[in-house]
């Protein structure tokens, strides 16, 4: 499918995490809408192409399957009642982000604490902005976070909220959780048995297991996503001149990969805007 500019570049988009593009998309969405020359048809085929596309990131699958659902969207009112579609998703989604830091709060207190985050997400990023509205005394170890690099981004971002950030290859993350307080990731799904995140999050969650470091999971309960089943999920192969660049021999393959599973049973708590999750309880 062709798509206009703005969509297709969040579609290629790997450097922003899923709650970031899908505030993106609608915002695209809704300029498309006020083009006098799009019509429904057209304008549901993005819709159904980004379910297909990016059905990774289960925020943008919620809002395309509301969207599809919805009974208050109907081409014979188009594009009024779309347009009011978005206006009332987004309206009901934009408390969440201090929902979170409530109930984060309600889980451990961080002030004077240093916490490990990883790659680069809009979650965790609007939770730390409020949180910054209280206190910006919590030092972070943020990782680069192979092979995008997407955590510069982050890093960026936190020590523009006043936040003291280290910013640390990925293979330094073990080292580092052996002075770390919490290790604080997001999630792109939540599965009956696992969250599927950024790759490199197994391995630092099992250096926290070993270093006795809490792991607490920041993430919307509309990332959960149950048709995935145990040991299902395989993340698809992503280009491989990320990590081979100008190296070629013909004996020599790569294996690049965005995404992975971390079993639940790992986890200490696993926070929502709705409720604190002890998993292991």
């Amino acid at each position: 499918m062709i798509l206009p500019e703005p969509l297709k570049q969040i579609q290629d988009d790997n450097l922003s995490g899923s709650v970031t593009l899908l505030k993106r998309l609608m915002v695209a969405l809704e300029n498309e809408l006020m083009n006098p020359e799009m019509d429904a048809v057209t304008f549901m085929s993005y819709i159904e192409h980004f379910r297909s596309k990016m059905e990774m990131f289960t925020v943008i699958r919620h809002f395309c399957d509301e969207l599809i659902l919805s009974h208050n969207v109907s081409s014979r009112k188009y594009p009024e009642n779309y347009l009011d579609f978005i206006c009332d998703y987004k309206n009901f989604w934009e408390h969440a982000p201090q929902l979170l830091l409530n109930n984060l709060k309600r889980t451990a207190d961080l002030n004077g604490k240093t916490i490990m985050l990883h790659s680069n997400s809009g979650t965790i990023r609007e939770v730390f902005r409020l949180f910054a509205k209280e206190t910006t005394n919590v030092n972070i170890y943020q990782t680069l976070s192979a092979p995008a690099e997407e955590g510069r981004i982050q890093a960026h971002d936190l020590a523009n909220m006043g936040y003291d950030v280290t910013l640390i290859a990925d293979a330094l993350s073990a080292e580092k959780l052996k002075s770390s307080d919490y290790l604080i990731l997001a999630a792109d799904q939540v599965t009956e048995k696992t969250i599927i995140n950024k790759i490199g999050s197994l391995q630092m969650v099992l250096a926290s297991q070993e270093f006795n470091v809490p792991v607490l999971v920041i993430t919307e309960s509309r990332k959960l996503n149950l048709s995935v089943k145990d040991g299902a999920f395989v993340d698809k192969e992503r280009n491989c001149n990320e990590i081979m660049k100008e190296i070629t021999h013909p004996r020599l393959k790569a294996d690049n990969r965005y995404f992975e599973e971390i079993p639940k049973y790992f986890i200490s708590n696993m926070i929502t805007e709705k409720e604190i999750m002890n998993i292991n309880a």
